[in-house]
This record gives C-alpha cells, sequence and structure tokens, in this order.
C-alpha cells in the first residue's frame, strides 16, 4: 500500500473531520493516510480514523520519523516560521521523496509583501506540487511554478454538521437573545476580521427587532465599552467541538456579516443558508465563494455606511434574502465539498506517485 503523509502544525478538531475523510476515501484508492503534527487539538471530540502522532518540531526528529514510514508522498501544511521546514524540504529533495506544500500560496494577510513573497517563491519552487485552497490564487504563483498547482479548495466538512431540530424560537430563547432578525459573527476577534465596523454600524441602527449577535474570543477588544446599544448581545467564547451549539447559531441568524477576514466561517454560514456581507481587502481564499449579488455583498473595504446599508438590505427584504440564502446553499454545496476537496489531494498525490516528471 503506498503512504502518503501531511505533516502539519496544529491539528484542530474541524481538520480532524477532513483527515478522516481523506482517510477513507485514500483507503479506496489503496493509499494509506498518515498525520504528523506538534499538537492535536485538547477536548477533539471526534475519533481519530488515520495514523497521528504528536511529535514536536524538529528536523531530526521529523527525519526519523520519515524515514521510519518511507512514505511516497509528503504533505507540508506548515507556517514558513516553522522554520525545521527549511531543512525538511532539502532533505526530502535529497532522498527523492516527492513533496508538496499546501498552503494559500502567500500570506493575504499583508499587503504588498514583495520581500516576504521571495521566501514563498523559494519554498514553490523547491516542492513538487503545490496544494491551493482556491484556483484563484494561482496568480500568486509565479508562472514557471504554475504547472505544479493542484487545487483543494478548502473547507470543513459540512456533511459532519450536527442537524438542529429546534426552531429558531426555541433556540433564541435558549441563548437569550431578544431579536426578530439577526446578523452572526462567529470568530477570534484578531486585527484583521474587523468586528469593530459591525459594531459601529449596528450603533447606528434603531429599526426595532434587528440584532446582532457577536461569539468569539474578543482578544485585545473592550466590547462592553464598544457596544452603545441593546441591539448588540455579546456571547462571548462558546466552546463547541461539536458544533451543536454553533449549528444552533447559525440555524437562529438570518445574515452572516465578518466585515473583514470571512475565513470558513462563511463555509459554515452559507452551508446553513446565511448570506454573508463583508468588505473589500485582504480576504482569504473563501471569499470567492461569495458571489456579488447573488449569495451575499462585498462592500468597500472601510466603508461602515455601506456595510450598514447591506445589512439593513437584506435584513428587510424577505423575499430578497430568501433568494440569497438558497444560493448560498447551492453554491456552497457545489464548490466547497469535503469530496471536491478530496479530490485535489488525490490528483495531486496521484500526479507525484506515477512521478514528478509527470506534472
Amino acid at each position: 500500500m503506498k503512504k502518503v503523509l501531511l505533516i502539519s502544525n496544529k491539528v484542530f478538531h474541524y481538520r480532524v473531520s477532513n483527515y478522516n475523510y481523506f482517510a477513507r476515501r485514500f483507503r479506496e484508492e489503496g493509499i494509506q493516510f498518515l498525520v504528523r503534527a506538534n499538537e492535536l487539538q485538547k477536548n477533539n471530540p471526534y475519533p481519530l480514523e488515520f495514523d497521528f502522532q504528536a511529535i514536536p518540531f524538529g528536523f531530526f526528529r521529523y527525519r526519523r520519523e520519515i524515514a521510519r514510514i518511507q512514505p511516497d508522498v509528503v504533505i507540508l501544511f506548515l507556517h514558513l516560521k516553522d522554520l525545521f521546514i527549511w531543512p525538511l524540504i532539502h532533505w526530502l529533495k535529497i532522498k527523492r521523496i516527492p513533496v508538496v506544500y499546501w498552503n494559500k500560496g502567500i500570506n493575504l494577510e499583508i499587503r504588498a509583501p514583495t520581500l516576504r513573497n521571495h521566501f514563498f517563491y523559494y519554498v514553490h519552487s523547491k516542492c513538487d506540487a503545490i496544494l491551493l485552497y482556491s484556483k484563484h490564487n494561482t496568480s500568486d504563483i509565479q508562472p514557471k511554478n504554475r504547472q505544479k498547482v493542484f487545487i483543494a479548495s478548502n473547507t470543513i466538512n459540512l456533511d459532519a454538521l450536527p442537524p438542529v431540530s429546534e426552531s429558531k424560537d426555541e433556540i433564541k430563547r435558549e441563548f437569550g437573545i431578544p431579536f426578530k432578525k439577526v446578523v452572526l459573527f462567529v470568530g477570534r476577534m484578531r486585527d484583521v476580521k474587523k468586528v469593530e465596523h459591525l459594531i459601529e454600524a449596528f450603533n447606528s441602527i434603531d429599526e426595532p427587532g434587528l440584532g446582532c449577535v457577536i461569539v468569539g474570543d474578543s482578544m485585545s477588544y473592550d466590547l462592553p465599552s464598544m457596544i452603545r446599544k441593546k441591539n448588540i448581545l455579546y456571547l462571548g467564547e462558546i466552546f463547541d467541538p461539536k458544533n451543536e451549539r454553533m449549528s444552533k447559531l447559525f440555524k437562529a441568524s438570518d445574515l452572516f456579516c465578518i466585515p473583514g477576514d470571512v475565513g470558513l466561517g462563511l463555509n459554515e454560514a452559507f452551508h446553513w443558508g446565511l448570506p454573508v456581507v463583508t468588505e473589500d481587502g485582504l480576504q482569504p481564499p473563501e471569499i470567492h465563494y461569495l458571489s456579488q449579488g447573488r449569495n451575499g455583498f462585498v462592500v468597500p473595504e472601510n466603508d461602515v455606511g455601506a456595510l450598514r446599508e447591506k445589512l439593513l438590505l437584506l435584513l428587510k427584504d424577505d423575499v430578497l434574502r430568501a433568494e440569497f440564502s438558497r444560493a448560498a446553499k447551492e453554491d456552497i454545496a457545489r464548490d466547497a465539498s469535503i469530496e471536491n476537496m478530496f479530490c485535489g489531494f488525490r490528483s495531486c498525490v496521484r500526479a507525484l506517485i506515477s512521478g514528478p516528471a509527470a506534472l
């Protein structure tokens, strides 16, 4: 049986669900899927259906483990600041083990990082293949390396999200949500998320029955001092590894809004039929699932007035919101299924097992 080894930084619980799916599907192809990482998220609720070990980062540790496993392909899901990646790539090349770099292409959270990009370009050149989150990020790959690119549309295993039997009203009573219509924000409030823009927009909204629910680690934000109206409810962090409580909140909501970096929250919102409103700017690959005027809106960057306008439009127009909701469900099922993501991995692995020269 052929072996594919994924070397990763911390494996979060939602990735475990993905890797379980990958392991099952690769097994059908006669391939064993193994994962080694420096850490597995604590309290991960999913049984591991793939070969996993936590190994502290270090070149010699991972060299020994690779020599023991003897994989046919190694996939690196690491940051460039994980310094052992540099000698590891060169050692894999010396050993003639095909190596894949799985990433966004470059760091998409930095504006015009020309010098930084050359570190990514170097890694791209050394690797035998590049797995990208989105076809739209191919433009961030130098032309000489684009023949190495495979697309694995980034997603979570939407099929594994729990069903919710409770009604919207029952869920609102459970969480103490008093609003008739709800805009939901979910995420760690890093600067790139721009939660302050959403709060500013709702601080200027006086429409009865319309409210905003914010969930996540507030980090450096002093949310109580920022929130000036009762139409904003901060629920704090919700530890929910099985996605049961968050699935309820998505079902109870009407729109989803992260003004900045939308991330995989967009996938989950679309799965539950929530149109998404966000801003232009330094967005991650998942932004390309949003089709302007079909399943959501992208307003000009830092334009809180435009953000407020589109939120109110969709909250007030029930017919338009229903159209966007249907499109959101349809588009994410088509474009971001876990099977689509796996197919990108499978195509990449098949090509390398056949020989890097086949690329």
